[in-house]
């Protein structure tokens, strides 16, 4: 009899471990219950047969409590060994789900059967299996209704992750040291800790969902001003297109009074005249014709669009760019991250001597490399601007971060030696 105990005691540590790993990979990878589950059932079997080994010695203890904590933290790094961050935290989260599910229903049936609650937590019966039975048949179900809810979404950021943590730990604490006070009352209990415990979970899950609509608002916030910046981009684009344009039909309406001209010049045998006219229209020609190809359509919309606005500011710009066939970046992405990092160098560049911008854009081995430089002499240089619209401006180096981030890619600043440098990598 006293092995099918031990039996169903590690099956209930098996079940919390496992589907611990499943609650913190909900929020960690956005699995499901069917993805990686030989690796958290390895996992869970070896994690659980440790817990079986402390139990032996003290099934209920302070020490075995904090032991039983740190095993269900380690077993989340171990299935997730990228996310020693959020990991421990969703952990002890769910560790305080197990506690207060644990404590209502043993207070329940505590109270319903009029039992004591130490012979349900340390003493072996068919009371202490009913309890095991009914608590972890509703953590199975609250996990799979957290995983349907939660699976795909968007994850927690890290400054709510981190309030969390801290409001549960508190609560754990306190969950811990009512539960031990309990258990030294040999009396059967009362309906009070049941309400009390009940009180303590529906709390958490307040709690726990209010976070993700703090989350969902913030990143919806966020969205919205990326979203106008673009507007605005794309507003700005056309202008400068449309500007282009009629260049280029002013050009052409002028052309037949340019032909006239150089007629009139013919007659005359005004020779000089005409080499002077035709050496201007020739560095207009070179100026106009220009049109820098990289082999990506939407880059190459962009770099001389912004080339034209430079020069105009009378800024040198340089550019050495290759996009390769299979590039990881999309044109939305691409418009975005040179759209701003032009935009601020060009800016940048107006108040500067003998100012240019140079951009490079290569593959390196297995990465895309985009390296945009400007002169700055400036020694006090701050991501910020002198424009009405600073908040946007703003928007516009962490729309840059963000994009970089989703690619995987890393994004440094450097300032040396007067040189402004904008450093993107990304992996291919």
């Amino acid at each position: 009899m006293n092995t099918m105990f031990w039996i169903i005691e590690f099956c209930s540590s098996f079940v919390e471990i496992f589907l611990c790993t499943v609650f913190c990979g909900t929020f960690i990878e956005n699995i499901d219950l069917k993805k990686n589950y030989r690796k958290r059932i390895i996992i869970s079997v070896i994690v659980s047969a440790i817990m079986m080994i402390i139990n032996h010695i003290n099934i209920f203890s302070y020490i075995t409590a904090l032991l039983g904590f740190i095993l269900m933290a380690l077993s989340a790094i171990l299935v997730y060994p990228k996310s020693l961050f959020k990991a421990p935290m969703l952990a002890t989260i769910f560790l305080l789900i197990i506690a207060t599910i644990d404590n209502v229903v043993i207070n329940t049936i505590s109270f319903a059967l009029e039992i004591p609650l130490n012979e349900i937590y340390q003493e072996f019966s068919l009371y202490r299996v009913l309890a095991i039975i009914s608590s972890k048949t509703v953590l199975l179900l609250l996990v799979i209704i957290i995983n349907k809810l939660f699976l795909k979404k968007r994850t927690l950021q890290r400054r709510y992750l981190i309030i969390l943590f801290g409001v549960t730990t508190i609560m754990f604490f306190v969950t811990v040291l009512i539960t031990f006070m309990e258990i030294k009352n040999k009396a059967a209990n009362s309906v009070i800790p049941i309400l009390f415990f009940a009180v303590m979970l529906i709390l958490l899950m307040v709690i726990f969902f209010g976070t993700f609509k703090l989350t969902e608002y913030y990143e919806n916030q966020e969205e919205l001003k990326l979203t106008t910046l673009k507007n605005q981009m794309l507003e700005k684009s056309m202008s400068e297109t449309k500007q282009t344009f009629m260049l280029w039909k002013k050009s052409m309406h002028d052309y037949k009074h340019n032909i006239a001209n150089l007629v009139t010049l013919a007659d005359n045998n005004n020779l000089d005249g005409i080499k002077a006219y035709l050496q201007s229209e020739n560095k207009l020609l070179n100026k106009k014709l220009f049109y820098y190809k990289t082999g990506n359509d939407t880059v190459d919309t962009i770099l001389n669009i912004k080339q034209r606005t430079a020069e105009n500011k009378e800024i040198a710009f340089i550019i050495n760019a290759k996009i390769p066939d299979k590039c990881p970046v999309s044109s939305a992405h691409f418009a975005s991250i040179l759209g701003n990092l032009l935009d601020n160098a060009i800016e940048a560049s107006s108040d500067e001597q003998s100012p240019f911008i140079e951009v490079k854009i290569k593959p390196v081995k297995s990465y895309l490399m985009i390296v945009i430089s400007n002169k700055c002499t400036r020694s006090n240089v701050k991501l910020e601007t002198t424009k009405s619209h600073k908040q946007l401006h703003g928007i516009g180096i962490n729309s840059v971060k963000q994009t970089v981030k989703e690619y995987k890619g890393t994004f440094v600043i450097d300032h040396t030696d007067g040189i402004f440098n904008a450093e993107i990598i990304i992996p291919m």
